[in-house]
């Protein structure tokens, strides 16, 4: 009886921990039609939830928060675009939010559009959460024209890299 106890309580303490690793995840492809970048970015809502309570004036939650314009911008702005950015021939490239979508998996993602850039050799930035968990591992899927993918994985020792469109 003891043994299952010790047990159990040793799978409870497993279980009960967080999580050891984070990870953000990003996908992106060029439109022809508007010569831009559509970008989708995945989020754990409870690492987002966590920074944005502290970086967030009025937190309200993550739901309401993000359901409100100013909260939404804040959380967009500062957190968000924040940890991903792309630049061309070492010019920002803008990048228009279009929406979010908070699901039940606790996941949440965002939806941009970047203004008009040409193909070619691009820089992208993705250290998303880096400084708040050291452990965090991003992934982004560039989804290229020939519809094969290519897969970029970023680290806090290497948080950027060159991408030809």
């Amino acid at each position: 009886m003891k043994g299952i106890l010790i047990l159990f309580l040793l799978l409870l303490s497993a279980f009960s921990y967080g999580h050891d690793t984070y990870f953000a995840f990003a996908e992106m492809e060029y439109d022809e039609d508007c010569s831009c970048l559509e970008i989708s970015i995945k989020v754990s809502a409870h690492d987002l939830n966590s920074i944005a309570e502290n970086q967030t004036k009025n937190y309200l939650g993550l739901e309401k928060t993000l359901n409100s314009k100013e909260g939404n911008s804040n959380i967009i702005q500062q957190i968000i675009l924040q940890g991903f950015e792309i630049n061309q021939y070492q010019k920002k490239i803008v990048s228009f939010y279009e929406g979010f979508e908070l699901n039940n998996d606790g996941d949440c993602f965002f939806y941009f559009k970047t203004e008009k850039l040409e193909k070619g050799l691009i820089d992208i930035r993705f250290d998303l959460f880096m400084n708040t968990y050291l452990e965090q591992q991003n992934k982004l899927i560039y989804n290229k024209s020939d519809h094969s993918k290519q897969t970029f994985v970023f680290f806090g020792s290497s948080r950027e890299t060159k991408i030809a469109l």
